[in-house]
């Protein structure tokens, strides 16, 4: 948002931000010149910050997200809430790149905690 430039400069955030890698809105309107580069860049954008959020616990991890009005913060408080207590995950040692096919099938490890 146009609005947090200046917000994101003061705290050191964004120094690599523009027009060319950047999507700013203002009052509802795009200020890039090219406008969106797919009809759904603000759910794509969405999607990838989740991901990458998710990345971050240094784990892979072997579940699905469903989400509405997702965000950094919504993101933090399940991760929260989820290594809040061991019984909702579990951690394995898998041998090589690619996961056994009792995982992949066997909807019974995952379990739904919010």
């Amino acid at each position: 948002m146009y609005e947090d430039i200046e917000k994101l400069k003061k705290i050191g955030l964004g120094k690599g931000g523009s027009l060319d890698n950047a999507i700013v809105v203002k009052e509802n309107k795009i200020l890039n010149e090219e406008g969106l580069r797919n009809k759904n860049e603000f759910v794509n954008h969405k999607i990838l910050d989740c991901m990458g959020d998710l990345y971050l616990i240094g784990y892979r991890l072997i579940g699905s997200i469903k989400c509405r009005h997702g965000g950094h913060s919504l993101t933090n408080k399940l991760l929260r809430k989820v290594f809040s207590d061991n019984k909702n995950y579990s951690l394995l040692e898998i041998k090589g790149k690619n996961l056994p096919h009792t995982l992949i099938n066997n909807r019974n490890y995952l379990k739904s905690i919010a």
